[in-house]
């Protein structure tokens, strides 16, 4: 959980290197060195009248440190954070195929919140819908025979304990990729998050799919996904994982002292910011286009006969 939020525009100074600062400046100051290798300017080192301080770059997102600061990047907007929030966030629904609702959209949330706020519910939406499980191998000692005896095997285990019979039977578990990749993302998030309607979701979530082994190579996970009818549901979270744990997809950022980093392109994510504000300049406009005075009805008027 962060206990200290830093929010700043692309390109702003988010730190000081200094002591006043502690292990911040130390701290961002190894993420500019993995960003600058891997030739991503996410953030980077700057100097100016001999100050050192470390600047945001040309990425917006969420960096989660592990001292507890978040940092939060936004793009660049002239109506403000709120705008710029959610300009981000909308971004974030478009790379992982979720509508965007502008009418629950809570500006007072921060983008990271958000993230998992959406991860939450989607995953949730599957627990209620029904986990999906397949027919697994599993080999193991039991009081009655299922499946296949596997007899040597069998002599070796149970040699002294004729009671039991070692055997191979198929099972049907929800122990599949796609629960065993949510599963970890779902471990990784709650640690993070502050927010108590996502951290309780996450918990519950965590309890339906115990059964779901802790994934020990994530990339190979992915490769044993399955794009079905039945699978269909699981798209737009699978998406959110992939966003997280792949850096195939260009927005996962790792470093010795990052726990969790999701950053995207700022241009996008401008883009983004101007489109929303084209679209809302005919709107304002209608509604402080001054009306037109109502019309008088005319009167007829009959001349009376003499």
């Amino acid at each position: 959980m962060y206990t200290r939020h830093i929010c700043v525009s692309a390109n702003e100074k988010i730190a000081d290197i200094s002591a006043k600062n502690g292990e911040l400046g130390m701290m961002l100051g190894e993420f500019a060195e993995v960003c600058r290798a891997d030739g991503r300017k996410a953030v980077s080192a700057a100097e100016k009248n001999g100050n050192k301080y470390i600047t945001a770059g040309s990425y917006c997102g969420f960096i989660c440190l592990a001292d507890g600061t978040l940092i939060e990047i936004l793009p660049h907007s002239v109506d403000g954070t709120e705008s710029a929030r959610k300009a981000l966030c909308e971004e974030f629904c478009d790379r992982c195929g979720y509508e965007f609702r502008p009418m629950s959209f809570d500006p007072d949330m921060n983008f990271f919140e958000y993230f998992v706020s959406v991860f939450a519910g989607e995953t949730m939406k599957i627990i209620k819908s029904g986990v999906l499980s397949a027919y697994a191998s599993r080999e193991e000692n039991l009081n009655s025979v299922q499946g296949t005896i596997l007899f040597s095997e069998n002599i070796r285990r149970n040699l002294v304990h004729r009671e039991r019979v070692f055997v191979r039977h198929e099972v049907f578990t929800p122990d599949r990729a796609e629960n065993r990749i949510i599963k970890a993302a779902a471990a990784k998030l709650i640690k993070l998050t502050a927010n108590p309607n996502s951290s309780h979701i996450l918990k519950e979530s965590l309890s339906y799919l115990e059964e779901a082994r802790t994934p020990l190579n994530i990339a190979a996970e992915f490769s044993k996904c399955i794009n079905t009818r039945n699978t269909k549901k699981y798209n737009t979270v699978l998406d959110i994982c992939r966003m997280l744990f792949d850096k195939k997809e260009g927005t996962a950022f790792s470093g010795k002292y990052v726990l969790c980093a999701q950053l995207y392109q700022m241009e996008e994510a401008e883009a983004a910011v101007s489109e929303q504000k084209s679209a809302e300049a005919p709107e304002a406009a209608e509604k402080t286009a001054p009306k037109p005075a109502p019309q008088k009805k005319k009167t007829k008027t009959t001349r009376r006969r003499k």
